[in-house]
Formats: C-alpha cells, sequence, structure tokens
C-alpha cells in the first residue's frame, strides 16, 4: 500500500531512478556479507587450488604424510579459519578482489599447464612458492590484516619465553604478523631476501 502511494503520480523516470538507487544501496551493503560467507567458500577456492595442497582436511595424501596444510583455529575455543579468513581482506575492495582473482584463472591454469619454458628459466620458481610469495606481499602490504581481523595482538600472551620476548618487540618495533609467521598454515615455503628486507624496513 505504501509503496503504490510513494509511486503514484511519479514520472517513469523517477521512479525508475528510485528503483535504481535502492538496488544499487542493497548491493553494496549486502555485496561483502555475501560475498564472504556465501561466496567465497573452501569449496570454490579447492576448484583451483589443489585440494591435497590447500585443504587441511584433505585425504588425498602426498606420500601417505598428513596433508601440507595444517589446520588453523581462527581463536583458542575453536572456531576452524577458512581460505577467506586468511587470503581475502575485510572491506569492499577486498570482497572484489576475490571476484577478479576468480576471473583471472591463474592458478587453474598454472596447474593443468605450467609452461615448458618456465623451468628452463633461471632462476625457476615452483608455482607453489610463487603463490606464497605473492601472498605474504599481499599481507605485508595490508599490515597483516586478515590475521587482525581474529586475532588481537595486545592479548597474545605466548606460553614461551621465545614468544614473548618476539612479541614484546614486535609491540614496540611496530612490526607485522606475517613477519615472523610466514611458515604458519601452508606448505614451508623459505621466504625470499627481498620480503625479509621489506619486512625489516615496514618493521623498523
Amino acid at each position: 500500500m505504501f509503496l503504490s502511494k510513494f509511486f503514484t503520480g511519479r514520472p517513469v523516470l523517477v521512479t525508475l531512478a528510485i528503483v535504481i538507487v535502492a538496488v544499487m544501496i542493497g548491493v553494496l551493503v549486502a555485496f561483502e556479507p555475501v560475498t564472504r560467507s556465501f561466496v567465497a567458500q573452501d569449496t570454490t577456492c579447492l576448484t583451483c587450488h589443489e585440494d591435497s595442497e590447500y585443504n587441511a582436511a584433505s585425504t588425498v595424501l602426498w606420500d601417505g604424510f598428513k596433508p601440507l596444510t595444517r589446520p588453523h583455529k581462527a581463536t583458542p575455543e575453536g572456531g576452524q579459519a577458512t581460505c577467506v579468513s586468511c587470503h581475502v581482506p575485510e572491506g569492499m575492495l577486498g570482497s572484489a578482489y576475490f571476484y577478479t582473482h576468480v576471473l583471472t584463472l591463474t592458478d587453474f591454469f598454472g596447474r593443468v599447464h605450467e609452461p615448458i619454458a618456465d623451468r628452463q628459466q633461471a632462476p625457476w620458481v615452483p608455482p607453489v612458492a610463487r603463490r606464497a610469495f605473492v601472498a605474504r606481499d599481499g599481507f605485508l602490504e595490508n599490515d597483516s590484516s586478515p590475521c587482525r581481523s581474529c586475532h588481537i595482538e595486545a592479548e597474545i600472551k605466548p606460553k614461551r619465553k621465545r614468544g614473548q620476548k618476539a612479541h614484546k618487540n614486535a609491540l614496540k618495533n611496530k612490526e607485522t604478523c606475517i613477519t615472523c609467521h610466514d611458515n604458519l598454515v601452508h606448505r614451508e615455503v623459505p621466504p625470499r631476501d627481498e620480503f625479509l628486507k621489506d619486512a625489516g624496513t615496514k618493521g623498523g
């Protein structure tokens, strides 16, 4: 009843403009929560990223060993972190990045057919390492914002003396999480010299 009275007597173009604006506002408001909660599921990511490489619950094991990706609890009480928890920064731009990343299909094509010429170049960098380098650079650039969406640095209380000292220095020097926690979940990949240099620069 209200809508019929609201639109009655208004020019068609004005009515159409109001509807379009309302729809756009609705899309903008729902864009991030819908992306993070429904679209960017682990199953979506594992369509291109290999299950045995990136799924902590994978039943496809490497030579009978445990999965190469380890579970990571979002909080001490529980709550398993998902792909989007760490790899899609919060905010509109982070959600938009998810769609641009999917559309590029770089990981899919890299898995299906890795150019032989790449292996002949020196130095050759394996695809897994390349992906790790890109992810770490992103964390460094965003000041480890995905980590901070679950963890509050000032409230972290390491049990070991070494961890206590490291966190104390990190807070003092304003170092970011990825500076030290660069091999936390996925297959261990040694950090590049450039990353260590940038991490030291940003930490100092």
